[in-house]
């Protein structure tokens, strides 16, 4: 099978443009002649000396010296090459190596070994494992190495546990710079085991604390493979929010990005991303996933890591033959700060998103926000929440079909405490709420269709019909708002949107936006931002606390405030600061600010009590560096007061206010 062009479907945004908008883009080596001249020394490291070309033509009858005229015949010769800094391993085109490629050196900073095809036209070179090694292509401690255009395989005559292409660091420290770019792996018959992969970046041992730093993968294709489609995996992940209490500490590797990647007919799941902080995953297409595996599994999910972006991506049919899981997205068990946005879900039996904080003995998992994204025709349930803290799911549009039994909300155990604002739940079906969702808070969505008895109570809720441009189309265009819909401009003012909607239109983060994934009214945050806060000393630049009461460890922080000169601390719980501010009655007023900790058992909570209607609060702070939320509450009839407050919900670690406002709306 050829690569096929990925197919993402998404009104103003193009696979291409996104590309385009990565500065770290690569562009694969042109095709050597002979006489290929020697890499100039490089400015930076003047002790390099100049690269050397070496090629490899398996079709050809005799080895060679690596030349281009007369080149090796074997991965066995390629393998016996020490690889230095600039140095180039070209493939023949249209020529089958079998075995496994297992080099060794490393490349420099600016002068990685890179790996290509050579020869005009013709068919990429392949590397066919044949199924008896363990990775058909396995880069082990080395560095600084870049490889594109490559075919590879690694079928057997059974399963068993085996790779496509493995790239390991074994206690080895820090590896850096990793590209594959433009590679085709598939039919790699692994087995039921999460060591088995297409494409896997793993860490390994237990003595050297090791990590990946500077991870692309990109314009790739995975396909027909068992377990797991793309992933990392380390040996260094032990933390208490992981439910690990001893072992090799958590090590996260850094700078991974997974870009514009065809991922599909996968026995398990389809793209994995363990023990990271801040990695991206863009642009890609997965579909036909969990086709063979005996496990629970999922699209594309994150695990034990910290603020993981999934944005631009289209995940579609995956299965759920089992009980569990079988949704696009997941954030598993201890995972900070994760983030789903612009994401295109449809057609997977087991939904759109799972929150699996209880899933692995770990706290919760904390900080999730899915925002602007677009669900149509999901299974199962739209949220699967198995344990998460100060969860947000902001401004998305769900769309269920005539007959659909798909819940909104389904759990099995873990609290929950998901705040749900600005969506567009488009009910044909006979799914219903449950249970969970009383511990939910829901603010300002379109419940349209169905209304089951289970439906919470929403005080900004609207049930009439939000006009959709196409309901029920395969086209995300059909998901906009027409001219009169009555979700524009009724959304809750949510400072977390991102900035922007689905489509790639502006979204308002001081205006009240349209509920859903599509943003059609113009507004003007400069004007809406302009509204009186009745927060006094709301940055703490007044000199002091005051007037704020506090109570337990409380003080102020000049040294890393949000803005200006200080901050609040508040230290070990509990200790918490209150401010009495004057409201009117029967009126809609917006508490936004910001927050951050320094530990990952605690959890800072921001929110209004004492004004007529139940306590409410921003979604927890759970992230080290500062973050910012919104709520909105209504005061009693005779409320004339409010009592806002700033502290530490658990742990006994710190955590950070400044920047605090309640605005009338």
């Amino acid at each position: 099978m050829a690569p096929v062009t990925s197919g993402l479907r998404r009104a103003g945004t193009t696979l291409a443009a996104g590309l385009a908008l990565a500065a770290s883009v690569l562009v694969a080596p042109a095709a050597a002649q002979a006489g290929d001249p020697a890499r100039p020394v490089h400015p930076a490291h003047p002790e390099q000396s100049a690269s050397t070309p070496y090629y490899v033509d398996c079709s050809a009858a005799t080895n060679g010296d690596g030349s281009l005229a007369a080149p090796y015949n074997s991965l066995a010769a390629a393998n016996a090459v020490t690889y230095g800094p600039g140095d180039r391993l070209y493939f023949k085109r249209g020529a089958t190596c079998q075995g496994q490629l297992k080099p060794t050196g490393s490349g420099a900073a600016g002068n990685p070994v890179r790996v290509s095809p050579y020869g005009s036209g013709g068919a990429r070179p392949v590397i066919e494992g044949g199924g008896t090694v363990y990775a058909a292509v396995h880069l082990l401690n080395v560095e600084q190495w870049e490889i594109s255009g490559l075919e590879v395989t690694n079928k057997g005559a059974t399963d068993a546990e085996r790779n496509g292409i493995l790239v390991e660091l074994a206690d080895h420290g820090t590896g850096t710079h990793y590209v594959l770019d433009d590679v085709y792996v598939h039919d790699v018959n692994g087995g039921d085991t999460k060591s088995s992969n297409g494409i896997q970046f793993r860490v390994s041992g237990t003595t050297t604390p090791t990590r990946f730093d500077d991870v692309l993968v990109e314009n790739s294709e995975v396909y027909k493979v068992d377990r797991e489609g793309l992933t990392t995996m380390s040996s260094w992940n032990c933390r208490a929010i992981y439910g690990c209490t001893s072992g090799p500490a958590w090590t996260a590797s850094t700078r991974v990005v997974f870009r514009g990647n065809k991922i599909h007919d996968i026995g398990g799941d389809g793209m994995v991303v363990r023990a990271t902080r801040d990695a991206l995953v863009e642009h890609n297409e997965g579909y036909d996933i969990w086709m063979r595996s005996a496990g629970n599994n999922a699209g594309f999910w994150t695990i034990n890591s910290d603020g993981t972006v999934f944005q631009y991506n289209e995940v579609h049919h995956v299965r759920r033959p089992g009980l569990n899981d079988g949704m696009a997205f997941d954030a598993d068990f201890g995972t900070r700060g994760a983030v789903f946005q612009y994401n295109y879900s449809h057609d997977n039996q087991g939904g759109f998103l799972l929150l699996c904080g209880a899933c692995g003995g770990g706290a919760n998992t904390a900080g999730t926000v899915a925002r602007y994204n677009l669900s149509v025709n999901d299974g199962s349930r739209i949220l699967y929440a198995v344990g998460d803290a100060a969860a947000q799911m902001l401004n998305n549009t769900f769309y269920m079909k005539a007959g659909s039994t798909t819940a909104i909300v389904e759990s099995s155990g873990g609290a929950s405490t998901t705040l749900w604002a600005n969506n567009i739940i488009y009910n044909l079906g006979t799914g219903g709420y449950g249970g969970i969702a009383s511990q939910h808070t829901w603010r300002n969505n379109v419940m349209y269709g169905n209304h089951p008895a289970s439906e919470p109570a929403d005080p900004g809720k609207v049930t009439a019909d939000p006009q959709l441009a196409a309901p029920g189309s395969a086209d995300p265009a059909g998901y906009q708002l027409k001219a009169g819909s009555p979700a524009r401009g009724a959304g809750m003012v949510s400072t977390g949107s991102g900035g922007k909607d689905y489509f790639g239109g502006p979204a308002p983060v001081a205006c009240r936006p349209d509920i859903g994934a599509h943003q059609a009214s113009a507004f003007d945050d400069a004007a809406c931002s302009g509204g009186t806060n009745l927060v006094a000393n709301p940055g703490f630049e007044a000199g002091g606390v005051a007037p704020w009461a506090p109570s337990g460890t409380v003080a102020l922080d000049t040294v890393n405030p949000h803005s200006g000169g200080a901050a609040l601390r508040v230290s070990g719980y509990p200790s918490t600061a209150e401010q009495k501010v004057t409201v009117e009655p029967n009126t809609t007023y917006t508490l936004s600010g910001w927050g951050r900790v320094d530990a990952y058992d605690t959890q800072l909570a921001v929110g209004v009590k004492n004004f007529g209607g139940t306590e409410t609060r921003i979604p927890a702070f759970t992230a080290f560096g500062w973050k910012t939320g919104s709520i909105t509450f209504t005061t009693g009839a005779t409320n004339t007061s409010a009592t806002l407050y700033c502290y530490t919900r658990t742990g006994k670690g710190s955590g950070w206010c400044d920047d605090l406002r309640i605005v009338k709306q």
